[in-house]
Parts: C-alpha cells; sequence; structure tokens
C-alpha cells in the first residue's frame, strides 16, 4: 500500500527527467519506508539496485562490479577482487550508457563501515565523470553523513529527502472499519510503520494484539529495539538505557543523566548519534536557537519503538521465561493514561499543520510548540507579522476547557511578542470528527 509519498515521488521523477545526470539522497530512519519508496519509483524504469552489504568487503564489491557486468552484458570480473568501493565506480565510469539508468545505493551507511572513503570517492568521481555518464544515482542511508559533508552533498545532489514516518490519517487506509478511538490505540502502540502495521490483528482485541507482538518470546516486535540498534552501533547497552529513560518521560538531558546517574555532558554525543540515527529527535521552543537554546527536549520518533522501550526492555527477563502478568497489570496502567494522550496531542498537530490557513485565518510564518524551566507551556505557537495564535490541545469537554481557557492566557503572558493575540482550545471533538 503507497501511502502520502507523492511529493517524495514527484522530486525523484523531476530528477529523472532532467536532461542531466543526478545525484539525489534519501534520508530516512530504520522502517520509515525508503525501500518501499525506492521500489515504488522504479518499477517501470531501468535501474540497478544495490543493497546486501552482510559479507565481507571483498566479496560484496566484487558483486557490484559483477551485476554492472551482467547489466551491461559483460564477462565476470576474473583475478583480483574489487576491494573497495573506488574500484566499482572506476567500473561504472567505463560503461556506455544511452538509456538513463537509475542505480540505487540503499542503507549507504552500511557501505561506510567496510570503507570509510565511499562517500567521498562517491563525490569526487561524481564531479570528475559520473555526473555526465546518462545516469541517476540514488543514495539511501538510515544514517545522517558527517557534517563534514554537508557542503559537499548540497553542491553535487539534485533531490535531499529526509524521509518522516506517515501522518496518522494513514492509519485509517490500513484499517477502514476500525473507529477512530482504536485507530488512535494502534497509532500510539505502531505509529504508522507498515511493517509493523501488517501483523496487527484488527478482529481480535488490543491487549491480544500486544501479546501477540511483543510479549511472546516468539512475538515479531519482541526483539524490535535490539534490532533497530544493533546494525549501527556496538555498545547497544548504554544507548538502551538512554532510550528505557527518555520512554518514562525523562525527556531533558538534565532529567536522562539524572534517572542514569551520570553526567549530562557524558551523554551529549550518544544523544547525537540516535539524533544521527533519526530514532529520536530534538525540539526546542519556537523562537529559540537549535545551537544555543538550554531548553531542548528529545523524544522517540517511532511509537512501537517507544512502547518496547518503556514496556519490553526493562522487563526482558521475566518475558523470556513466559511470565507477563505484572507487566500486562502495568500496560493498562499506564498506556491510556500516558502513552495514548501524547499521540493525541501529535494527531491533532497534524491535522493543524494541514489545515493552518484554515485554522488560523493566516499563512503562519513559524508554528511550534513552547515551554520554559518554569513548567510554562503551550501544545502550539503560530504567527505572521501581525497576529500570533497561542493552542492548547485538550481532551476534556467543553467544561473543563473554560478553565484551561485561563490557564492557556497565563502561560501566554510568558512569551515575549507585541503581536496582535489570539487563542484556540481544541477538545477531542475535532479529534472525533476530523475527515
Amino acid at each position: 500500500m503507497f501511502l502520502q509519498r507523492e511529493k517524495e515521488l514527484e522530486s525523484l521523477n523531476s530528477s529523472y527527467n532532467s536532461a542531466n545526470s543526478t545525484i539525489d539522497f534519501i534520508f530516512g530512519s530504520k522502517n520509515s519506508g525508503k525501500t518501499f519508496l525506492l521500489h515504488e519509483y522504479i518499477k517501470d524504469k531501468e535501474n540497478i539496485y544495490f543493497a546486501n552489504y552482510e559479507m565481507i568487503p571483498t566479496h560484496f564489491f566484487t558483486q557490484m562490479g559483477n551485476t554492472l557486468n551482467k547489466h551491461f552484458n559483460q564477462a565476470k570480473i576474473s583475478g583480483n577482487p574489487f576491494t573497495c568501493f573506488l574500484e566499482v565506480l572506476k567500473l561504472l565510469e567505463k560503461q556506455t550508457i544511452e538509456k538513463k539508468l537509475i542505480i540505487i545505493l540503499e542503507d549507504f551507511q552500511n557501505i561506510l563501515k567496510v570503507d570509510k572513503n565511499a562517500l567521498s570517492d562517491l563525490i569526487k568521481f561524481w564531479k570528475k565523470s559520473l555526473k555526465d555518464k546518462n545516469i541517476q544515482i540514488i543514495v539511501s542511508s538510515c544514517l545522517f553523513f558527517n557534517d563534514s559533508y554537508k557542503n559537499d552533498l548540497e553542491r553535487v545532489s539534485n533531490v535531499i529527502i529526509n524521509l518522516e514516518y506517515l501522518n496518522f490519517i494513514a492509519i485509517k487506509e490500513f484499517f477502514p472499519e476500525m473507529n477512530r478511538l482504536d485507530q488512535l490505540y494502534v497509532y500510539s502502540l505502531l505509529g504508522t510503520t507498515p511493517s509493523n502495521l501488517k501483523y496487527y490483528n484488527p478482529k481480535i482485541d488490543f491487549t491480544e494484539n500486544i501479546y501477540n507482538l511483543f510479549l511472546s518470546a516468539n512475538s515479531y516486535l519482541f526483539d524490535y529495539g535490539i534490532r533497530v540498534l544493533k546494525n549501527e552501533i556496538s555498545d547497544i547497552g548504554t544507548y538502551s538505557s538512554i532510550l528505557h529513560s527518555i520512554s518514562k518521560g525523562n525527556t531533558k538531558i538534565g532529567d536522562i543523566a539524572n534517572s542514569l546517574d551520570v553526567k549530562s555532558t557524558h551523554l551529549s554525543r550518544y544523544l547525537q548519534k540516535l539524533i544521527d540515527m533519526m530514532i529520536i529527535k530534538k525540539s526546542i521552543p519556537i523562537g529559540d536557537n537549535q545551537k544555543t537554546s538550554k531548553f531542548g527536549r528529545y523524544e522517540i520518533k517511532d511509537n512501537a519503538l517507544k512502547f518496547w522501550f518503556s514496556y519490553i526492555y526493562p522487563n526482558l527477563t521475566a518475558l523470556q521465561l513466559g511470565d507477563i502478568k505484572e507487566i500486562s497489570e502495568l500496560i493498562q496502567d499506564e498506556f491510556i493514561r500516558k502513552t495514548v494522550f501524547l499521540s493525541y496531542k501529535r494527531c491533532i498537530k497534524e491535522i493543524i499543520d494541514n489545515k493552518q490557513k484554515e485554522i488560523f485565518s493566516y499563512t503562519p510564518i513559524a508554528i511550534g510548540s513552547w515551554w520554559d524551566n518554569n513548567n510554562n507551556s503551550i501544545d502550539l505557537i503560530a504567527h505572521d507579522r501581525k497576529t500570533v495564535t497561542f493552542v492548547q490541545i485538550l481532551w476534556e469537554d467543553k467544561d473543563v476547557a473554560k478553565i484551561s481557557y485561563g490557564k492557556l492566557k497565563s502561560a501566554s503572558e510568558k512569551f515575549q511578542t507585541s503581536l496582535k493575540k489570539k487563542y484556540i482550545l481544541v477538545t477531542k471533538n475535532t479529534f472525533f470528527n476530523m475527515k
């Protein structure tokens, strides 16, 4: 099922239809849909697809060379095996390509593990000769490349796509007969990753699905967190502890450090690595500077991963022994109260983001959440050059909303602005009535 990737397809097709050769980059976390997007894009185009890197370098690079030779009806490589990516690029350089050819380099971060010069060699060869070869190279990665390559990437690339998870409305496409509240539960548990959603059975109870997906030692997602981490890092224990802390509500670096009994400075490189892997994101209050803000908060992007680190990770031993009573009670007690409400807020923000002009009566030049160090917070603030709108998202009905309106006005006084102020309270009726 192909959903919500029309803009990305349009960008790739526009690059393909360019008169010149192009090199494009797609960044997205594991399970964000990179592979599905690429398969959809190339299904009616001539292509060479490289993806399997689970072998020693000499075997893999030689296999890449043989794949190229096979496509161009040439003999297999004989003699010395290829030992680096540069040899593959030199072989590609020799080919005559009449009809535009797409070359997919999926999970390029794995090539960099065995050949640290692969990206710099690709950029050099692109500038030298590959840009004249009538090709479209698409590089995908679940890890952002080192900042030292940032300027080069921007100079040589035609398209750079940062692939986010699908919006909540994708759940309806998977389960069209499911009511909105149950869709929210599924979203809170699994997010919108198709590879996870396909295992959810709408014909059985939600709690039974949790057991089948996570709690049984043989379930598909029982080792989900380990699978996500192990391919990119070796110190899984430290990263797992950090993710468990974030999943339990410690979103500030100081709180994470306190929960792990370490200094905040010790965590910086680990948090940055998780950001580079697109597993977590760092949010700052609207109006703050990304590099200098002292109010950063960290959040796990994948709902299924958040659930795993919150409930499965700390209980792996008991679950392996088949003891599920305690964790089942914990999930029933906490999940709806904590996780579902946070997911509901995220869904409302998606609705607002997609209907900005309709909701605010103007097109904002900036929109985002806001908070300070004194426990003041506002779910969304949007503004243009004349008006600023403060939005609070509530689950409660209109009677409780009257009280919250006063709190919203009070909190808005802490936000420095000279613009005309407007206020919006959103209740659950918005969510249940949205289309």
